[in-house]
């Protein structure tokens, strides 16, 4: 799970640096590793295609330009396959934005002209936000607004949700099924979480797949260490 990607510096968090990136992505390509998209996830849980060897599935959330601009050349590169969590109230933002002003996400016309074949698109909510404080009434409202929304635009999605900020009820058990029989009803056929930990196949919990969480802060060498093992290796 990434979220933005800075050319010059700049880390925290939420940003890796370019060089970072390409030296985690050539570890992939290194290792034997596999990235798929979105599409290739949903067939494998709903019609039993089979993975590739090694499967990873690589993605982005919120829909920031520099994954455009900046970490879609490397995916080019090294023909490696990405998948971008989208918000359509960020776009629309984008939209009303001056010609000459700075971008902060995607536009549209970004989005065109990535290869489908590389980049795939999923659902982040209509404006971001947090499933753990709405009523299901209100997601699956949110739900229809967001794919209603990226339907209109001409924007291409698989049935996948990223809850935005990694959130959901995780801890009351009958909220939690309510949740996931909601999703289910909005015909999402697979959700990320965050959880840092590897998923096993095949997937026991399609609608809480983990994610793990890659921040600019991380060395390589706990990059790695993360690709191997999760975050039981740090207990």
């Amino acid at each position: 799970m990434y979220h933005k990607v800075c050319a010059h510096g700049n880390a925290d968090p939420l940003t890796v640096p370019v060089n970072s990136l390409e030296a985690q992505l050539q570890y992939l390509k290194q290792e034997g590793y596999h990235s798929i998209g979105l599409s290739d996830l949903v067939n494998h849980i709903l019609i039993s295609t089979p993975l590739p060897e090694k499967p990873i599935l690589i993605s982005f959330d919120d829909g920031y330009r520099d994954n455009f601009t900046t970490a879609y050349p490397l995916f080019e590169k090294y023909g490696i396959k990405a998948n971008i969590f989208l918000v359509p109230a960020f776009l629309r933002q984008e939209a009303t934005r001056a010609g000459h002003e700075a971008s902060t996400y995607l536009r549209l016309e970004d989005i065109q002209a990535m290869d489908p074949g590389l980049v795939e698109y999923g659902l982040h909510s209509f404006d971001h936000k947090s499933y753990k404080i709405l009523d299901n009434d209100a997601i699956t409202a949110d739900l229809l607004q967001c794919k209603n929304a990226l339907t209109e635009m001409g924007i291409s999605f698989q049935p996948c949700l990223a809850f935005p900020y990694g959130a959901y009820p995780k801890k009351d058990e009958a909220k939690r099924r309510q949740f996931l029989l909601t999703l289910a009803n909005s015909q999402i056929v697979a959700a990320f979480r965050i959880g840092n930990r590897l998923n096993a196949l095949p997937l026991r919990h399609p609608l809480l797949i983990q994610r793990l969480d890659i921040q600019g802060g991380n060395n390589f060498k706990k990059f790695t260490r993360l690709l191997r093992k999760g975050k039981t290796l740090f207990g």
